[in-house]
């Protein structure tokens, strides 16, 4: 059961310590299919940027990964109880022991309890960017209810309270590089399946349905840097008559190395090879035994990194 890795854009074992550093990207459009917020410092919208003569909605990386982190978590506690400790809670560790696994080693770890410690992040996911534009004249108003359901209390008095917000809506999409540095086989595999199995991104998701659907276009593999930028995409390449297979596909080819191996739906991109399909199949859980092998990939990272930590 267990997977075939790349010989390139991969380390064949956890080292605390990163000798080497060979970069894995994931090219994923995420498709907005509701209405979706998107917060900064203010409260009712995005931040945003522009590009030619638009005005396009920026979110930081954290705001995927965080909820894909919370994905894989999940899965981790379904698979096995080994996985994670029990004690261990999502962004209030307090001891590193009981902090070890799959998710903190590839996304790292800051430690806020009686210690000082720290796991470096494998994932760089950088800044994104609406692809389309972003209207901050689409407002979403909603009213403040009383528990009758309506905006007058038990006494008659109006309620004045409305909240405007600025959605990203249907139709819209961003384009993001995501870059996995001196990472393993088992921890690409683990960032795949949580940007294929979650759905849910932004504010106020709770109060929505599915609002997001990831799609990997493609996949980088490099023996060093193979980081990509949203930003130089869309202020380089953007095109309206051209789909985003062939403005990624150009803008890849016009920066790539000649240690880059390129793969997926892109211009100029080769076939997904033989070893992708199965890690697609695996990490998107379509195949019959994926728990099994998910369960036995992620046991092998964690007892390897275990003894990794108990002898440094």
């Amino acid at each position: 059961m267990t997977l075939d890795y790349p010989d390139k854009g991969l380390v064949e074992s956890f080292d605390i310590y990163r000798t080497r550093k060979p970069t894995v990207t994931l090219v994923v459009q995420r498709d907005v299919t509701e209405p979706t917020l998107f917060r900064n410092s203010n409260q009712d919208r995005a931040e945003t940027q522009e590009f030619g003569d638009k005005l396009h909605a920026q979110v930081n990386g954290e705001k995927f990964t965080s909820k894909e982190r919370l994905t894989g978590l999940d899965l981790l506690r379904r698979l096995d109880d080994e996985l994670v400790h029990e004690e261990y809670t999502y962004n209030e560790p307090a001891d590193l022991n009981e902090s070890l696994n799959v998710g903190t080693l590839t996304y790292g770890l800051a430690g806020t309890g009686d210690q000082d410690f720290a796991i470096k992040s494998r994932v760089v996911e950088g800044y994104t960017y609406t692809t389309g534009e972003y209207d901050l004249m689409n407002k979403e108003t909603r009213n403040a209810v009383y528990e009758s359901g309506t905006m007058r209390n038990e006494e008659g008095k109006q309620s004045e309270a409305l909240f405007d917000y600025v959605k990203v809506q249907p139709g819209n999409d961003l384009v993001h590089f995501i870059t996995l540095e001196a990472a393993t086989g088992e921890m690409l595999l683990y960032v795949l399946h949580n940007i294929l199995n979650t759905g849910k991104y932004g504010a106020r998701e709770t109060r929505t349905g599915r609002n997001i659907r990831n799609d990997v276009l493609g996949i980088v593999l490099g023996n060093h840097d193979t980081s990509l930028s949203t930003g130089e995409l869309l202020m380089e390449y953007r095109d309206e008559g051209e789909s985003l297979e062939e403005i990624i596909g150009a803008y890849i080819d016009d920066v790539r190395r000649s240690d880059w191996d390129v793969y997926g739906d892109l211009n100029g991109a080769d076939e997904y090879p033989q070893w992708y399909d199965r890690l697609y199949e695996v990490a998107s859980r379509e195949a019959s035994d994926a728990n099994e092998v998910l369960r036995e990939e992620f046991d092998r990272l964690t007892t390897e990194a275990k003894a990794e930590f108990g002898d440094d």
